[in-house]
């Protein structure tokens, strides 16, 4: 019963997704680039991060370096394997929320 109490906790506190994490706003500076999934910084350690909302980035920023600054999440995916084999993002995905960015000086 208890199980039962703080699984329907953390569900109605992260939308009943209890695989997603949010974390602090944090600023990031790295390349402007553009992947299946959508619009990706690429930081300077190799970390990416996709760009919430964004499908693509506009030419003024694609492929420049960019500072942007949001609320990193994740999110766990463990793929579905009952259906045919899609392309999808198995594992964590970084993700910034509620992004600014600008050109990096």
């Amino acid at each position: 019963m208890i199980l039962l109490k703080i699984y329907l906790f953390c569900a109605v506190v992260s939308g009943f997704n209890c695989n997603d994490r949010e974390y602090q706003t944090m600023v990031f500076t790295g390349t402007a680039l553009d992947a299946k999934a959508g619009a990706v910084v690429v930081t300077d350690d190799k970390g990416i991060y996709y760009v919430d909302g964004l499908a693509g980035w506009d030419r003024k920023f694609y492929g420049k370096k960019v500072k942007i600054t949001g609320k990193l999440s994740e999110e766990n995916n463990k793929g579905d394997t009952t259906k045919v084999q899609v392309q999808e993002i198995v594992g964590t995905k970084k993700i910034i929320r509620n992004a600014k960015w600008e050109i990096a000086k």
